[in-house]
């Protein structure tokens, strides 16, 4: 996992998971595990393309949807991915089965996010730890492959609850798979994404008036 992502993922979600609009980058550094250099170049290339703007002290995401879509965009989720394979198990069967800290994304991380999603599903995309998966879920050559196994990320668990991702993360998981289904996701995620830092950012003016 690129330390960028890790820095990207923080900062967004700061904003919609705990509606926190103003960071500094020593806080994002120590939260992340990486150097304040590192997240000076993100926040600088975030500035430049004015999705975030920087301040005395830190600085200030004012456009959360443009930090996100430059996530998504670079994102290399075929970068992470270190097993994959068919198993003829439903979704659901497949991630009872999985380790206890796995983190469940895309169309597995909307479920168990939202309740329900916009259609059934038959991929699994988890971030776990490979060798345990790979003892459960050996490989099958030539068949369909169903399950993808993710780089195991102590940054991202750390964020995900339950093995529930941040919002950001299933976007930008979604964003990078493609296709109808994932399309479909995609469109619902967008509603919410839209209304729900809105409120967050009205408080944040008023206290700056």
């Amino acid at each position: 996992m690129k330390k960028n992502t890790r820095v990207l993922r923080e900062i967004l979600y700061q904003v919609y998971e705990r509606g926190e609009y103003f960071m500094s980058q020593k806080a994002i550094a120590q939260a992340c595990g990486v150097s304040l250099d590192t997240v000076h170049r993100v926040v600088s290339k975030l500035a430049d393309f004015r999705g975030v703007e920087k301040r005395p002290f830190g600085f200030r995401v004012v456009d959360p949807r443009k930090c996100l879509l430059f996530w998504a965009a670079t994102r290399n989720l075929n970068a992470d991915l270190v097993y994959s394979t068919y198993t003829p198990d439903s979704p659901q069967e497949i991630e009872k089965d999985m380790p206890e800290d796995t983190v469940f994304t895309a169309f597995s991380g909307f479920q168990r996010k939202f309740g329900s999603g916009p259609t059934d599903y038959d991929e699994v995309y988890v971030y776990a730890r490979e060798e345990e998966v790979r003892r459960r879920f050996p490989e099958r050559p030539g068949a369909r492959t169903n399950l993808y196994v993710l780089r195991f990320d102590p940054h991202l668990l750390k964020l995900s609850p339950n093995g529930v991702p941040p919002i950001a993360q299933i976007y930008v998981d979604l964003w990078q798979i493609g296709g109808s289904a994932a399309d479909r996701y995609l469109l619902q995620l967008e509603q919410r994404l839209e209304a729900k830092p809105v409120e967050a950012f009205k408080r944040l003016l008023k206290r700056e008036e």
